[in-house]
């Protein structure tokens, strides 16, 4: 039995974790812990993490990751003033492959690899070593058959006896270099060997780590799988331990692959035990994940999340919304077989009730636009600019900054929802005023930006109905500069004069105007 075998807790502690692996070395951990003889609170304190970490870590909740474990160990062999026994060691080390293995095989492929990397740059420094010893033996007996061979040269003649043992010694010391440069040999190839072999592992660890990185998030090691996590869930819930969910759900929706959270909101979705903490769960992923993965996300979240669900997710994509993001998202968030802009339109609405200035919303939705080639439809976005904003009711500010922009599109739809729609035609006395009063705040040049928008508009109803609601402004000025400008640009006869009486005499008397 090992060291740190003979101090392991009682069995109790196995049965709190869902998969034997995991627990056996929870088991273990909490034996080694034990050593310490401070309480959980104290450790979690002085190492910088969280205790319930701590705790599903030593309980067998949670595989522990390999430097906790490390950590862990050395704690104990400054604590007690000695190295822990190899076999100890060995005993944690296995415990926690077996532990990884059973969690997330790919993640154990890995570490075995990174092990055998190790070895196997051990092994390159151990014939590295070697070589040297041999070079310098080597060179010590070339010495010693030179030294000879200078000794047979003066003993040649004189003395027989003599020179043959020296010959016979020669010829033993050629015979051992000749051994030596053999042995030398084979160490240059054990070396190719080893780096070569080392090359090949360095490539394999690369690879897999490349791999294992695009498929989760950064820190998400040892997580449980996902099976035995929603068991854990349920048996969490229905002993009441609810903060203890919200815990483990919140970290699941940053460090789980992105296939594994779909899993489980569809999941949560459907449970009747766990279905409450579904919004939660979207909500998190959508606040803590890059945003790319909240963006692979989102058609997740619209097939399968409830109206709820979905307003809440959408309101936490919007306040991630910068200028610096803005087409992104809302490029992100269009469903490319349909060419709808309906989620991106929701989302970028709600990022825009946010803004706190007339250049800030036109920015951002200036930012947001910028991959859009055609006029898109933003029928949320337009009401916000029209309808939601208290400093520019009626949206005139934004659309003129983004006409002045080159966004003549998107102005045009902005101001066709600020007329009003043709409906509301010969109820427009409130609506002229309201439009006469905004246009009157805009200086002069402005003025003129504005009516040169209204003059180039391919939607002649909603001309013609701008100039409807000029006209019950009761500024004879504002309209007759309304005409001049349609008039100079070839464009004045475009109005649709059968939409309004009123328009067609306001007309009819600035031509006659004109003539005298």
């Amino acid at each position: 039995m090992t060291e740190v075998a003979r101090t392991r807790g009682g069995s109790a502690e196995v049965e709190r974790g869902g998969i034997a692996e995991v627990a056996a070395l929870g088991n273990e951990l909490t034996g080694l812990f034990n050593r310490l003889g401070i309480t959980r609170t104290q450790y979690a304190y002085r190492v910088h993490l969280d205790k319930s970490a701590v705790s599903r870590y030593l309980s067998g909740r949670r595989l522990a990751p390999r430097e906790f474990v490390d950590r862990l160990v050395r704690e104990v062999e400054e604590h007690v003033g000695a190295p822990l026994q190899p076999e100890a060691r060995e005993a944690i080390r296995s415990r926690r492959l077996e532990a990884l293995r059973a969690c997330n095989p790919a993640e154990y492929e890995l570490e075995a690899l990174r092990g055998e990397l190790a070895r196997s740059r051990r092994d390159a420094e151990r014939v590295n070593r070697n070589i040297e010893a041999l070079h310098v033996l080597l060179e010590h007996k070339e010495s010693e058959v030179r030294a000879v061979a200078d000794d047979l040269t003066r003993l040649r003649l004189d003395w027989g006896a003599e020179r043959t043992a020296l010959a016979r010694t020669q010829e033993e010391l050629r015979s051992e270099i000749a051994r030596l440069r053999e042995d030398l040999a084979d160490a240059e190839r054990l070396r190719l060997d080893a780096e070569r072999r080392g090359e090949e592992l360095r490539g394999t660890v690369l690879r897999l780590e490349e791999e294992l990185a695009r498929r989760r998030p950064a820190g998400g090691t040892g997580e449980l799988p996902l099976d035995e996590f929603q068991r854990q869930i349920v048996a969490m819930t229905e002993a009441e331990d609810f903060s203890e969910v919200a815990r483990e759900l919140t970290e699941a929706a940053w460090s789980r692959p992105l296939d594994e959270a779909a899993e489980l909101l569809r999941w949560l979705e459907g449970s009747d035990a766990v279905g409450t903490m579904a919004a939660m769960f979207a909500t998190n992923v959508a606040r803590l994940r890059p945003l790319e993965d909240v963006l692979a996300f989102a058609p997740e979240v619209r097939r399968r999340g409830g109206a709820g669900l979905r307003l809440e997710w959408r309101a936490v994509v919007a306040a991630r919304i910068t200028e610096r993001n803005a087409a992104a998202v809302y490029l992100g968030l269009r469903d490319e077989e349909t060419l709808s802009d309906s989620e991106g339109d929701r989302v970028l609405a709600m990022a825009l009730s946010r803004t706190r200035s007339d250049t800030e919303a036109a920015s951002l939705v200036s930012a947001a636009l910028a991959g859009t080639a055609h006029p898109a439809r933003l029928t949320r976005v337009t009401d916000v600019l029209v309808r939601g904003r208290t400093g520019d009711p009626l949206g005139l500010k934004v659309l003129l900054w983004l006409a002045e922009r080159g966004r003549f599109d998107v102005a045009a739809a902005v101001l066709a929802v600020a007329v009003g729609e043709t409906s509301e035609l010969f109820d427009s006395g409130d609506g002229g005023a309201r439009l006469g009063r905004r246009v009157r705040e805009l200086d002069g040049e402005r003025i003129g930006v504005l009516f040169d928008l209204v003059t180039w508009l391919d939607d002649t109803e909603v001309m013609t109905l701008f100039a409807v609601r000029l006209l019950h402004a009761d500024d004879d000025a504002l309209l007759h500069r309304l005409f001049r400008t349609m008039e100079e640009q070839k464009r004045l006869d475009l109005l649709d004069l059968r939409m309004s009486a009123g328009l067609r005499r306001a007309l009819a008397d600035w031509r006659r105007s004109r003539r005298q």
